[in-house]
């Protein structure tokens, strides 16, 4: 096996409110990547994602925190998604990772973690999928929290890469502002992940998760194992009276 790698990355600072939140998505997918994108909006209501992608999860009160996965086809490169939502300002995180195929195996999530304070903080996973075990999984650490911390905030320990974090602004009151933040780990083979926590500016409400993607299957996994005699395969109809 062999650790899935980051394409590209890309994030929108959604500024303005809208129904609409219009979403970047990264410069370079190539076809088979795996695109994930992490979304908040500043108040409740149930995120719409576009035909083609599959919610890990849709959460809302105070805000609402979602995040969806996506095969590329390969066209998706440099293009944005429209993701419907109650009127609010936003912000996003989009990753393109090459590595398994995700609709053989799909990326996995955690069931997430919430709570009130300065350091959000990821919940553990154990993928599951694929017969789960310790693999190269590639391991991202994602935050979500209301308000206008500073962004982008100080990441969990190890979690020194591919580091993306958006905002919705400072505009208005500070409850209809959100900030978003991602990162991945430095490549650990293990059968579970449980990320440090996220310190941000100021305490306020937030969500954290764990995502696994998993990685690539070696050459020539999967494809059935043709024993030889003499160099004819088995499958070959062979002489009568050989055996």
């Amino acid at each position: 096996m062999a650790f899935p790698t980051v394409t590209s990355t890309a994030t929108t600072n959604g500024t303005t409110a809208t129904a609409s939140a219009v979403v970047n998505l990264p410069a370079t997918v190539n076809a088979g990547d795996t695109l994930i994108v992490f979304h908040r909006s500043a108040s409740s209501g149930v995120h719409g994602y576009p035909g083609g992608w599959t919610e890990f999860f849709d959460l809302g009160t105070p805000d609402e925190t979602s995040a969806a996965w996506k095969k590329a086809d390969g066209s998706e490169g440099g293009t944005t998604i429209t993701i419907t939502q109650t009127s609010s300002k936003f912000a996003s995180v989009a990753y393109a990772i090459a590595g398994e195929d995700p609709a053989v195996t799909p990326p996995e999530s955690s069931v997430g973690a919430s709570g009130n304070s300065a350091g959000p903080d990821p919940d553990n996973l154990a993928p599951a999928g694929g017969g789960g075990g310790a693999k190269d999984y590639l391991w991202l650490a994602l935050m979500g929290i209301e308000g206008e911390q500073t962004s982008p905030p100080t990441y969990p320990a190890n979690y020194t890469e591919n580091q993306n974090a958006a905002d919705s602004g400072t505009a208005g009151a500070i409850t209809t502002n959100c900030r978003v933040a991602v990162a991945k780990r430095t490549d650990l083979n293990a059968a579970s992940e449980n990320p440090g926590a996220f310190t941000v500016s100021v305490a306020d409400d937030w969500r954290a998760f764990t995502f696994a993607v998993h990685p690539a299957p070696p050459p020539g996994a999967g494809q059935p194992t043709v024993k030889r005699w003499g160099g004819v395969p088995f499958a070959r109809p062979t002489p009568a009276g050989l055996w």
